[in-house]
């Protein structure tokens, strides 16, 4: 992983951010427009709570992460990594792993008392995230998540 570097994402690098999360949606079949991509990625630049960050190989974009989080009575501050994206010609050289750690002291520096990370059927399938993330210390917990769109 010599030469990536992690760096937090400020308005100039936005639509850098914007270009490889709206490439992920499309590759994992997510069908959020782009335009709600970036106004949402906008809104997570702006909220001290939450956190863009993008690996860099020389002066390349390689790969995107964010961190958002919340407060529960349970939890206290929980950060959550929303989405995680390495090009896939970059893959299997640590970056992922780097964006995940540097997600991971953001949510410390924010507080958190745990992160999680939501996997989904077929990020499971077609990346087997749940071996991925347990070799990271992430522990299934066993529930189950459900979600109503306003």
């Amino acid at each position: 992983m010599a030469g990536i570097r992690i760096q937090e994402v400020d308005d100039r690098a936005l639509g850098t951010a914007v270009d490889l999360l709206d490439r992920f949606f499309r590759e994992e079949g997510f069908g959020t427009p782009r335009a709600e991509v970036a106004a949402n990625a906008a809104r997570l630049l702006r909220d001290p709570h939450h956190w863009v960050a993008l690996a860099w190989d020389g002066g390349r974009a390689v790969g995107v992460v964010t961190v958002s989080s919340v407060l529960y009575v349970e939890w206290g501050r929980l950060g959550e990594i929303g989405d995680l994206y390495v090009l896939p010609e970059m893959r299997r050289r640590g970056i992922a792993r780097a964006l995940i750690e540097a997600g991971i002291a953001r949510c410390r520096a924010l507080g958190c008392s745990a992160v999680g990370v939501t996997i989904t059927p077929q990020g499971e399938r077609t990346h087997g995230l749940g071996r991925f993330y347990a070799k990271l210390g992430f522990v299934e917990l066993g529930r189950a998540s459900a979600v109503l769109r306003l």
